[in-house]
């Protein structure tokens, strides 16, 4: 659906209208700003009960909530049209009875290629996101999306 989204025209321009005043090649910051804009912008809503839903970065923008998988759909397209590389982090927090983790929350790492370091960007906890990542007791990384 990243991918899908990258294709789309007005989603460019709404990467370009949030970064334009960030100085070039600053990719941190654009990625700060980017992760601002979904955070000051996106109302977190959880999905139906057993029902998981994934809206595309169109659809989140124009109902204006998601739940973390939506959140981060919309922010690694944005982050693609800026030509960031982004990949997606699946986490846990328990474990089931057989001891496997129960996967209940995903997050965007992006690329910054000034520091060589993948750089975590949650926009659901806002300014509790170490307090979150610390609690994990598994997490997974999903192939990086070009």
């Amino acid at each position: 659906m990243t991918r899908q989204g990258q294709l789309d025209q007005q989603m460019r321009g709404l990467s370009e209208k949030i970064v334009k005043s960030v100085f070039p090649h600053d990719y941190l910051s654009e990625y700060v700003a980017l992760l601002n804009w979904v955070r000051t912008n996106i109302r977190y809503v959880r999905d139906p009960r057993t029902i998981e839903q994934v809206k595309s970065a169109r659809a989140v923008v124009e109902t204006g909530t998601g739940d973390c998988d939506c959140m981060c759909t919309l922010l690694g397209t944005l982050i693609g049209h800026i030509g960031g590389q982004v990949r997606f982090v699946a986490g846990a927090f328990k474990t089931a009875g057989n001891g496997e983790p129960v996967l209940s929350h995903v997050w965007c790492e992006a690329f910054d290629p000034n520091t060589k370091a993948w750089v975590v960007l949650d926009p659901v906890p806002g300014r509790r996101v170490g307090q979150m990542i610390g609690r994990l007791k598994h997490a997974v990384a999903v192939r990086a999306i070009d």
